[in-house]
């Protein structure tokens, strides 16, 4: 994306901390109707709240399930048989804004975390246009989030690519494809 709005002579503001005063007062100078967020860290109120539309962001799960860092890997990890993207409204809480559209995709016995992410991408730029013109129309509802998901993403660490050979062989085979190509699973032989 940099790369691309270099090109284009399209301003890329990459602040080390959101709640700097000079990259929250260069962003009101863009008058934005409406933002959009993908895959980015939680940006302060005074951030999202900015647009008279306000911001939304991409997720790669269906919301509320699977909240959090890495979706697309505990979806597998899990066993998943069906994922997909959601457009939302950012509110204080993350991953729990109001939700505008979803789509739906299955998850084969033979996909990995990789596979689904791209799968993902490219239909999750798809449903960030059609959203943004759902907004920019004036044509679109959104719904409350239901409650509460047991079903959660946590950020994954080092300690959690560890293969354990007690689990069953389906679990085993869900957690290394849940986690290839990127952390990656892993085991120590002697």
């Amino acid at each position: 994306v940099k790369v691309y709005a270099d090109s284009q002579g399209i301003p890329v503001l990459q602040p080390v901390k959101l709640k700097d005063p000079e990259f929250i007062s260069t962003l009101r100078t863009y008058n934005a109707d409406l933002q959009v967020v993908v895959a980015f860290r939680m940006l302060p109120e005074v951030v999202w709240n900015m647009p008279p539309k306000g911001t939304i962001n991409l997720h790669a799960s269906l919301l509320p399930d699977y909240r959090g860092a890495a979706p697309i890997n505990h979806a597998i990890i899990n066993g998943e048989k069906e994922t997909g993207a959601t457009t939302f409204f950012l509110q204080h809480a993350i991953d729990t804004g109001d939700l505008i559209d979803q789509i739906r995709i299955p998850i084969h016995d033979d996909d990995n975390a990789g596979s689904i992410h791209d799968t993902l991408m490219m239909l999750g730029a798809d449903l960030i246009v059609k959203t943004v013109i759902a907004i920019e129309e004036n044509n679109y509802s959104t719904k409350p989030q239901s409650g509460d998901s047991n079903k959660i993403a946590p950020k994954i660490f080092r300690e959690n690519c560890r293969i354990n050979w007690n689990q069953p062989a389906a679990q085993i085979h869900n957690v290394i494809r849940g986690l290839s190509p990127y952390p990656g699973a892993f085991t120590d032989i002697k």
